[in-house]
C-alpha cells in the first residue's frame, strides 16, 4: 500500500496533473516538514507488516524449505500464477485498449456516456454478485475447473477501459484530424497515434492487472476444484500455521517478483512521460 501511495504521488508530481509548474508547487518549509513527517509515519505504519514478514524467515534453515512435502505443489502453483498473470494481462490490455479507444472516438456524447456509465456500473458492482452467473456460464460451456475459464471470467476490466478512455480523451483531436486528412485509416490512427501516446498508461495498467491476477483468491476458490490447477494464493491460504517461518518464507518468495516489477514500472513510466 505504501508503494502504491508513493507511486501515485510521484506520478502526479511528474505528470504535472495539477496544472502547475514545479516551481509553483514549492511550499513553505514548515508545511513541507509537516508533510514529510506525516509521510514518514504513514510509511512506517505500512512497512511494519513487511518487516514482521521478513525477519522470521532468518530463523529458518533452507533445508526445511527445499525438503518440504509440498515443494512440487508450490512450484506447480507458482507456474499457474505466472500463466494467469501473463495471459490475463495480455487479454485484458487488448480488450480494454481497443474499447477505450472506440468509446473515446464515438462522436455522440450520449452514446459515449452510456458506455462510460456501463463501465462505472460494473466497476461498482460487487464481484461476489457475479460469481454465480459466471459459474453457471463456465459449467455450461465446459470450462469449469480450468485456467482458461478463469482467464475468460477476468478478461473484462471496467477500470482499465475507463483508464484508456481517459487517456484517449486527453489526446489532441487535431492529431487525428490531420492524419485523416492525409488518408490514414482507423488502424493507422490506433496503432500510430493512440497506442504510442498511451503507452505509459498501458504500463501502469499492466502492472495493476498482474498484481491483481497474482493475488486472485475468490475466483479460483469458486471456479477451480483440482489442486494441480490452483494458483499460489490458494496454496498459501491452505498452508498450516504450525510452521509460521515456512509460511513467511513462501509469502516472501511470492511477493518478490511484484516488488521488482513495481520499481521497473515506476522507472519506465516516468521516463515515458518525460519523453
Amino acid at each position: 500500500s505504501y508503494f502504491g501511495c508513493a507511486f501515485c504521488w510521484s506520478l502526479c508530481a511528474d505528470w504535472n496533473v495539477l496544472g502547475k509548474k514545479k516551481e509553483e508547487q514549492l511550499m513553505n518549509p514548515r508545511k513541507e516538514a509537516a508533510y514529510r513527517m506525516l509521510s514518514l509515519i504513514a510509511a512506517v505504519i505500512f512497512v511494519l507488516p513487511c518487516v514482521f514478514l521478513v525477519f522470521p524467515t532468518f530463523d529458518m534453515h533452507l533445508d526445511g524449505l527445499w525438503q518440504m512435502d509440498s515443494l512440487m505443489e508450490f512450484i506447480c502453483a507458482y507456474k499457474n500464477t505466472v500463466i494467469l498473470a501473463i495471459a490475463g494481462v495480455l487479454i485484458q490490455i487488448v480488450i480494454a485498449l481497443s474499447a477505450g479507444y472506440a468509446i473515446a472516438r464515438v462522436s455522440s456524447f450520449k452514446v459515449q456516456m452510456f458506455f462510460i456509465l456501463t463501465c462505472v456500473f460494473f466497476l461498482l458492482l460487487p464481484q461476489q454478485a457475479l460469481m454465480l452467473p459466471q459459474y453457471l456460464v463456465l459449467m455450461n460451456i465446459g470450462w469449469l475447473d480450468s485456467l482458461k475459464g478463469l482467464l475468460i471470467m477476468t478478461a473484462f476490466q471496467p477500470w482499465m477501459i475507463l483508464l484508456f478512455w481517459f487517456a484517449a480523451k486527453g489526446i489532441d483531436s487535431s492529431l487525428f484530424d490531420a492524419a485523416i486528412c492525409d488518408g490514414a485509416s482507423n488502424w493507422v490512427l490506433f496503432g500510430k497515434i493512440y497506442v504510442p501516446i498511451v503507452r505509459p498508461y498501458v504500463t501502469v495498467a499492466a502492472f495493476l492487472s498482474i498484481a491483481e491476477s497474482w493475488n486472485l483468491l475468490e475466483q479460483p476458490m469458486t471456479f477451480l476444484q483440482s489442486k494441480e490447477k490452483y494458483p499460489l494464493s490458494m496454496i498459501l491460504m491452505q498452508l498450516s500455521t504450525d510452521n509460521p517461518e515456512l509460511k513467511n518464507a513462501l509469502c516472501l518468495i511470492f511477493v518478490i517478483p511484484l516488488i521488482i516489477l513495481f520499481f521497473r514500472v515506476v522507472d519506465n513510466v516516468t521516463n515515458g512521460f518525460h519523453q
